[in-house]
């Protein structure tokens, strides 16, 4: 990897907190919608030695690349497409492929409105397929809970009400609870689901809650009886569109799920859309999300060059 950067690169970082308000000024220049343009959250998948993730410059191109350890193999891949499509780019990944001696490098997440960009860029040596769809909701329509369709998660909802439950930013000194309950989540959730695709990110993201600027992310935490029962994280992907990031409740508590979620949405009301991400093909969080009413499923994609 370190001859990667000193051959293709004008500057490398590995991605770290100290990097969102770069991500983020890179990111505003297009202004896409995808879940994976949440800076915060990037901040929180690089995990070295792992899965580090790195901020490459070429010229005027920013390159955000995966690098993958493992004990037989390596291999490096693209976050996201450069912000700016030019024909460029297609010599540099082109390149960049040759010279890792892999037999591709993927994009993983392609937002919509780059489709047909790329495809015109890389013609027959790019491969673009729908990778997921993420559940976009109208936070105010959320918050406010009206009409039939919201009968079952209302019902829901007012029985954690009733108990007086307790909405609050996560402090410092919540941080360690907070993370005793992921750890709870994990071991019941990871008997069900094989892959728990957001354990490793969400335990950085407790970590570093106290760094990010507020303009970045923020942090609930909701108790019952004075006991931690759930928290999440939500934040700006642009001006338009936040990013429900976390949200994560005790296992067993009808309603509380529901709770943490709908106070959450009250939190983002100030955005046009929250991006709830996808239901990563589980039917259980599938049947979750569709309670909320999306007002639209927004494809991504994941490109191989």
């Amino acid at each position: 990897m370190q001859d990667l950067i000193r051959k293709f690169s004008d500057r490398c970082d590995l991605i770290s907190v100290s990097d969102v308000p770069l991500l983020r000024e890179i990111f505003n220049k297009v202004e896409r919608h995808s879940w994976a343009y949440f800076a915060p959250y990037l901040a929180c998948y690089s995990l070295p030695p792992s899965r580090p993730l790195y901020l490459l410059k070429k010229g005027n191109n920013f390159y955000i690349l995966q690098y993958l350890s493992r004990e037989h193999s390596n291999r490096v891949d693209l976050i996201l497409p450069p912000a700016i499509l030019t024909s460029v780019i297609k010599s540099d990944l082109l390149q960049m492929k040759e010279y890792l001696d892999q037999p591709d490098i993927r994009i993983l997440w392609v937002d919509s409105y780059d489709v047909d960009g790329l495809k015109k860029i890389f013609g027959k040596d790019i491969d673009i397929r729908e990778k997921e769809k993420e559940y976009m909701y109208d936070p105010k329509i959320v918050f406010g809970l009206e009409g039939k369709e919201f009968k079952d998660v209302r019902k829901r909802i007012n029985r954690i009400a009733a108990q007086n439950p307790v909405f609050f930013p996560l402090e410092k000194n919540d941080l360690p609870v907070a993370e005793e309950l992921l750890s709870k989540w994990r071991s019941t959730q990871g008997k069900k689901n094989r892959f728990l695709f957001d354990w490793g990110y969400t335990r950085a993201a407790i970590h570093s809650v106290e760094v990010f600027n507020a303009r970045d992310m923020s942090a609930w935490g909701l108790e019952l009886d004075k006991k931690l029962v759930g928290f999440s994280m939500a934040g700006p992907i642009n001006r338009n569109t936040a990013c429900f990031f976390v949200a994560k409740t005790s296992i067993g508590i009808t309603g509380v799920s529901e709770y943490l979620r709908w106070r959450t949405f009250g939190m983002l009301r100030d955005y046009n859309l929250v991006n709830d991400a996808s239901d990563l093909g589980i039917a259980g969080l599938r049947q979750h999300k569709l309670k909320f009413r999306p007002c639209g499923l927004k494809p991504v994609y994941t490109a191989t060059i």
